[in-house]
């Protein structure tokens, strides 16, 4: 990109070094502008040997001489320091997320070179810490969310604890690491800053020329300080003018801080761009992930369509959009560089790693049982399922229809599959944890062509926390040794294989820094995102980290303007896309993004702001509505289903939704298959349905009076764990641990249920559960009869009269049935109703004569009793029952009339709990 920063800082490099650039040293702030640096040597004819270059981290490392240990490695160090101090601190994975903030406490201190000594007696002249701990902006809690026991007096305790030695603790860890010629990083900047001051550094190169730097710290500014004085170094900053003359511009205030604090510097390569060039800025909203990830690809179709390529970058601000960005960029993928690389942990191979990790650490060692997510999300795992082993699909159809809800280990092990034999088994420590992982590593490399094989992430990670285990002589819980592994694979980085200068760069912010281009796409655009809201964790408080130098949160927000705005100044077409669903974990758009549509047009004309939204389905237009005519099948299906009867709940489920009747009962397709552990609606009725027909068992054709019913009501403890044991069998202990509340409310309904029982009692018990059928004349649509049928839940009888009795678990309106009625409305208005009178419909061709009434127990209005269905008509008689019948035959009709079409419904409500809403894009 002609007159980029990077341009424009090589020609003046150029322009300054006449005996070339090989006893020159280049620093970045990363390593992501080295190719670009030199690709600018190269197009402007630099044709001498290269200068040696560094990120800032790597030419500290250098310098110092101690070699900058990996961040596990410290802390397990820091562990055994702290252990000195605090002796009854035994495990490392509850002192994970204070040594990370000590880590990082010491790291900062250091970096900005803040006198230790007089920082530490600050913080133990710090009085009233129990007030300190009620400030939300001090309170180191918030930052714990894994370490959040009940007892927040244990926190504060811990807090105090550590906080008494902290100083103890610093300069030992400094002591130790010294002594193993091992550095964090702050402490190698601090290291060379000091060494620099004092003249024992010996600094060789001819210049020193660092480039693009932005916040820099105190042992940074020692060092640039020093060289500068000596006439070695050069240093370029990248910012407008516009940034830097405005001081309300916090994008530009640490390059104006450093101008004021470093002297003799040379001549800035400062731009005017945001005042004179000529720029659009596309601010685009869309909903969701998803959403903002198929906006972006067509926002970079029309923009490849309208533009010349030119150079082109796609700036993710939430590396979770990677993947679906992926997918939604319309390009080959040759021609997508990832700059950083692509995150291990969305390697299939990663993830099931990952699954492994849940599944060692929610096994259940009393009990020896894996829990079934765990094993289901192993066993339909792509590596898995790639093998077609019949036993891993035998197994994980039996575990959903069994509803298995913790699989014993003891069955597992008497597969025949070595697969499952492989994948299940008991690790007792960390050892047999780490052959564990690297057999079933060995396992997936099978398939792997040697030719094509690249060392897995996995193997150095299991590696290196071999060779670290080895080396601090440490014990760890297979809890710490998992959370290690986890912690390395999702810091894994698979290597861009591609890094073509020309082709689309996607990369994270950071990775901009120094880099211009013509055309940036940029998203979420979010505030809590751009800028990052989250405050620092740190155990020293605000004012003290003010006082001595130490970054705050004030200055965090700083950084983030600058790398944001930075990206604007040279680029001409600015996309900026952000999500407009706040409910949906995100918050509102970024206040740039407002800052830029009120500031950046009153500064310079030649910025035009666009505005753009999109919604679902993103282009704008409503899912088309899905109407299928009835063909062949359709009748065929339902010729089959009439041979094994019609309940009253098929023919209603046609008008809760046609189409939700036709994918199942025709299509056939399946519901999604759930293990149930939490009661549903569903599961309440068929507990309570179960518990009630084994309350009345052994009646049938007796008088049931008050004393009969007192004690059966006062055994039901026992007949429900009867109910429990035959419909969850061996998962009944895990059933009731999760719903004892729903059990106990399932009870008490009963009771209330039989207290009504009482108040009607004496009758008699004709049955429960009752199998009724009847064969309904049709002749019609190639039907010779209807074969209805349907389970009856209750029949009694007193003085003469018979009552059929409907439990209802659901909301029951008390509307009288209306025979009249148009058909579609039957779902609505009838529903209950229309399965009590069917249920009566079936009782009486069974048994002619009798004098019926048809009731309803709505359990949710169990205090007002029995309602009978239609009490205005009297009894269910031959007269009622004709009636009824002829509304079922027509709505029969309507169901087999092959001109009526198949449609969706209109109610969403329904929509919500429907297996196939997806379908339907509802």
């Amino acid at each position: 990109m002609e007159n980029s920063f990077l341009h424009l800082v090589v020609k003046d490099i150029l322009s300054k070094s006449n005996d070339g650039l090989d006893d020159c040293v280049v620093i970045f702030p990363n390593k992501r502008p080295l190719q670009y640096f030199i690709k600018e040597l190269k197009d402007q004819q630099y044709s001498g040997e290269l200068p040696l270059f560094y990120s800032i981290e790597s030419f500290m490392d250098e310098l110092s001489g101690a070699k900058a240990a990996d961040p596990i490695d410290l802390l397990l160090i820091l562990f055994r320091i702290y252990q000195k101090y605090h002796p009854q601190e035994t495990d490392i994975d509850a002192f994970w997320g204070w040594g990370n903030l000590m880590l990082d406490d010491f790291d900062e201190i250091d970096r900005y070179m803040a006198d230790p000594k007089a920082l530490f007696r600050n913080l133990s002249a710090v009085k009233d810490l129990e007030k300190y701990f009620l400030q939300d902006e001090s309170s180191p809690f918030d930052m714990l969310p894994d370490l959040m026991p009940e007892d927040e007096q244990y926190l504060k305790k811990r807090f105090l604890e550590t906080w008494e030695t902290y100083e103890k603790t610093y300069f030992d860890f400094k002591k130790e690491l010294s002594s193993k010629n091992l550095a964090y990083s702050g402490m190698n900047y601090r290291l060379v800053a000091e060494k620099i001051q004092q003249g024992s550094l010996q600094t060789e190169a001819k210049k020193y020329i660092f480039i693009g730097f932005n916040a820099i710290s105190k042992s940074e500014e020692v060092i640039i300080q020093k060289l500068i004085d000596q006439d070695k170094a050069l240093i370029y900053w990248d910012s407008d003018k516009y940034f830097l003359d405005n001081e309300r511009e916090e994008s530009g205030h640490f390059i104006r801080k450093s101008m004021r604090q470093l002297r003799g510097y040379n001549e800035q390569l400062i731009s005017n761009l945001i005042l004179t060039d000529e720029k659009n800025i596309h601010i685009v909203a869309a909903p969701m992930q998803v959403g903002q990830a198929k906006t972006l690809g067509i926002e970079v179709q029309h923009h490849l369509e309208n533009y010349n390529f030119g150079s082109f970058a796609i700036i993710l601000a939430d590396e979770k959009l990677l993947t679906p960005v992926l997918y939604a960029i319309p390009v080959n993928k040759d021609e997508i560089n990832i700059t950083s690389g692509y995150p291990f942990k969305y390697n299939s191979l990663a993830t099931l790693f990952s699954n492994l990790t849940s599944l060692i650490n929610n096994y259940q060692p009393e009990s020896k049982s894996f829990y079934h997510k765990d094993v289901l999300a192993i066993l339909s795992h792509p590596i898995l399922r790639s093998g077609n082993d019949p036993e891993l699909i035998s197994l994980k159809k039996r575990i959903q229809k069994e509803q298995i809800i913790y699989l014993p280990l003891r069955e597992l092990e008497k597969s025949e599959s070595e697969l499952i034999k492989l994948f299940f088994r008991e690790i007792q420590d960390v050892n047999e944890l780490d052959k564990y992982f690297n057999d079933i590593l060995t396992e997936t490399e099978k398939d792997t062509e040697s030719e094509t094989k690249i060392e897995s992430p996995i193997k150095t990670i299991l590696y290196d926390l071999s060779v670290l285990l080895k080396t601090h002589e440490i014990e760890i819980s297979k809890k710490t040794y998992l959370r290690l592994f986890k912690e390395k694979l999702n810091k894994a980085i698979t290597p861009a294989m591609n890094q073509n200068l020309e082709a689309i760069q996607l990369m994270g912010m950071l990775e901009t820094r120094c880099l211009d281009f013509d055309t940036v796409f940029m998203l979420p655009v979010n505030e809590g995102i751009i800028p990052d809201t989250k405050r620092n964790r740190s155990y020293i408080p605000f004012d003290i980290r003010k006082n001595f130098g130490l970054p705050t949160h004030d200055e965090q927000e700083g950084l983030y303007a600058y790398n944001f705005y930075r990206l604007l100044q040279r680029s001409k077409n600015i996309y900026l896309i952000y999500n407009s669903e706040t409910g949906s974990g995100g918050e509102e758009q970024s206040r740039y993004l407002r800052q830029i549509e009120y500031y950046f047009p009153k500064a310079n004309p030649k910025i035009s702001i666009h505005r753009r939204y999109y919604g679902l389905p993103l282009k704008n237009q409503q899912a088309k509505a899905i109407v299928i005519q009835k063909d062949a099948r359709y009748f065929e299906s339902l010729k089959a289903k009439n041979q094994t009867g019609l309940s009253p709940t098929f023919i209603s489920s046609y008008f809760i939704c046609q189409l939700q009747f036709y994918f199942k009962n025709i299509l056939k397709i399946p519901e999604k298959e759930t293990i149930i552990e939490e009661f549903e609606a569903k599961h309440f009725g068929t507990l309570f349905h179960g518990l009630m027909e084994k309350t009345f068992e052994g009646l049938k054709g007796q008088n049931v009076d008050e004393k009969v019913l007192i004690d059966r009501k006062s055994v039901l403890t026992t007949s429900m764990n009867y109910v429990l044991s035959k419909e969850h069998g061996r998962q009944k202990e895990n059933i009731l641990k999760k719903n004892n509340i729903a059990i106990e409310t399932v009870k008490i309904l009963a009771e209330k249920v039989m207290d009504a029982d009482v108040q009607y009692s004496p009758f008699s018990l004709i049955d429960t559960e009752v199998m009724a059928e009847y064969k309904m004349p049709f002749h019609q649509n190639g039907f010779e009869e209807i074969n209805l049928k349907g389970i009856i839940d209750r029949i009694d009888e007193k003085d003469g009269i018979t009552r059929i009795v409907d439990y209802k678990t659901g909301r029951v309106k008390l509307n009288q049935f209306n025979y009249n009625e148009p058909d579609e409305a039957l779902y609505n208005d009838n529903k209950e109703a229309f399965q009590t009178l069917f249920y009566g419909l079936l009782y009486l061709k069974n048994n002619p004569g009798s004098k019926l009434k048809p009731s309803i127990m709505p359990l949710r209005d169990v205090v007002n009793g029995y309602i009978d269905v239609n009490s205005k008509d009297g009894l269910f008689d031959e007269k009622s029952a004709g009636l009824f019948e002829e509304k079922l035959k027509s709505i029969i009709r309507s169901i087999l009339d092959p001109e009526l079409q198949i449609l969706q419904t209109e109610d969403m409500n329904i929509c919500q709990g429907c297996s196939y809403k997806n379908m339907c894009m509802r």
